[in-house]
């Protein structure tokens, strides 16, 4: 039974463009959980009871039980219907126990390259068992195209309650992440909200200029066209001490991330021999321009800003301060948005070999206290993103109940090597003094 229809944005439709040209777009969260209160006497997945929660906390989420319609003309749209078969939306794997975190990421990394079924709502939940520690891993994977991070965060949050409370988990805390709303940005975003083209023009002649004024990215071998298959690999680091080293420097959480990238990216190219002196790289990084006070809804709300990041330094302090000092002077002018259809168009035909970013990187803000999930206590949470284009190296970061969770997705292929990234990463935060004792595991 049909309920509501309507279409989705330019920029959402350019996220079902891409897999035309490239892989599947959807993102993805890795959970580990605690499996005792999942699990009946006998050891068994108490699956019936986990779908049933699955589904009555995801009835408020419209999206979750909506699909895609193409018409002849016009951009996609969103049919909800009543009736949703959960059976195909929440899954099970067994892994071979005692399986560790190498195998479960291996799991993960081979479930996520299959495109999700556009017959269905964009959605899935993998529940992963036999995991050593009695624990069990919990894919959630969601089509770009429902949302961005930001609102994925939100629409998720129902599945989840605050440890020893009862209580729905909160939206995340967005203040670190957010993007400032100075008179530059406001001036722009006004210009973007008027009706009349001559109010429009001078918009998207900036956005454009922005975009082809950036400096051209340096020649990498990390910077080869993507295949199908990928490698997940983790770094855990101590919030707390992120921010306090970040905000010692003048900067933010955002900062020691991209120095972190910044030294993963040095440690990569010297193990192969390639670093030049002075290199620097251009970063994507994602920057969410929802409104404080609006309301979440669904759909993309997300700009970008291409970052240039050091990664000749050898002293991560002196790194840092590089990079704080960049991104402060870029905070006081909008990030870009590529919202014009045209323009859209022409970078996905281009991603292949596009000379603008090195690679991508995602931080979000994670539920800042412990949570559970259907009764099982919630341990650890992992942002899952994706690598398109010529793009191999994508690195999607989480906070979770004070921690900092770093999972650097690769193409297989292009990045055999990522254990050098994933060690300059860890290394650099341990000698920023945000660096957990765990270390770093890929799969």
């Amino acid at each position: 039974m049909t309920v509501s229809t309507d279409r989705v944005s330019v920029l959402d439709a350019s996220n079902l463009r891409v897999e035309k040209y490239g892989l599947p777009m959807h993102m993805a969260g890795l959970v580990i959980l605690d499996a005792g209160p999942l699990l009946d006497p006998s050891g068994a997945l108490r699956l019936a009871a986990i779908s049933a929660h699955i589904e009555e906390r995801t009835r408020s989420a419209s999206r979750l039980r909506q699909v895609l319609a193409f018409p002849r003309r016009g951009r996609p749209m969103w049919v909800g219907s009543e009736d949703l078969d959960i059976t195909h939306h929440v899954r099970t794997r067994a892994l071979p126990p005692p399986a560790d975190e190498a195998t479960l990421l291996a799991a993960c990394a081979e479930l996520n390259e299959v495109p999700l079924d556009r017959s269905r709502p964009l959605w899935e939940i993998w529940l992963l068992t036999g995991m050593a520690g009695n624990r069990i891993g919990m894919l959630i994977r969601l089509h770009h195209v429902v949302a961005d991070g930001m609102a994925a965060l939100d629409m998720l949050a129902p599945l989840f309650e605050v440890a020893d409370s009862g209580h729905p988990a909160p939206p995340p805390v967005e203040d670190e992440w957010r993007e400032p709303q100075t008179f530059g940005h406001r001036f722009v975003s006004a210009l973007r909200r008027g009706t009349q083209l001559v109010g429009l023009l001078p918009a998207r002649i900036r956005q454009l200029g922005q975009l082809l004024q950036q400096t051209r990215s340096p020649r990498l071998s990390l910077n080869q066209p993507v295949g199908p298959h990928h490698r997940l690999t983790l770094v855990r680091a101590d919030l707390a001490a992120a921010k306090a080293v970040a905000h010692a420097h003048g900067g933010k959480v955002n900062d020691v991330v991209l120095a972190a990238v910044g030294g993963g990216t040095r440690r990569l190219l010297e193990s192969r021999g390639e670093l030049p002196p002075d290199l620097s790289i251009n970063v994507s990084l994602a920057a969410s321009i929802r409104r404080k006070h609006d309301p979440r809804s669904s759909g993309n709300r997300v700009a970008i800003r291409v970052v240039r990041v050091p990664a000749d330094e050898p002293d991560s302090i002196r790194q840092l301060d590089q990079i704080v000092a960049e991104t402060t002077a870029q905070r006081r002018l909008p990030p870009y948005q590529p919202s014009g259809l045209l323009l859209q168009r022409w970078m996905v035909r281009v991603m292949n070999h596009q000379r603008l970013v090195n690679l991508l990187v995602s931080n979000l803000p994670g539920p800042p206290a412990r949570l559970t999930f259907a009764g099982a206590p919630v341990l650890e949470m992992f942002q899952v993103g994706l690598v398109q284009g010529n793009l191999a190296i994508s690195v999607g970061v989480l906070s979770y109940a004070g921690q900092l969770t770093f999972n650097v997705v690769s193409d297989a292929d292009v990045i055999p090597d990522v254990h050098f990234f994933a060690d300059g990463v860890a290394q650099t935060l341990r000698d920023l003094g945000a660096i957990r004792a765990q270390g770093s595991e890929s799969a």
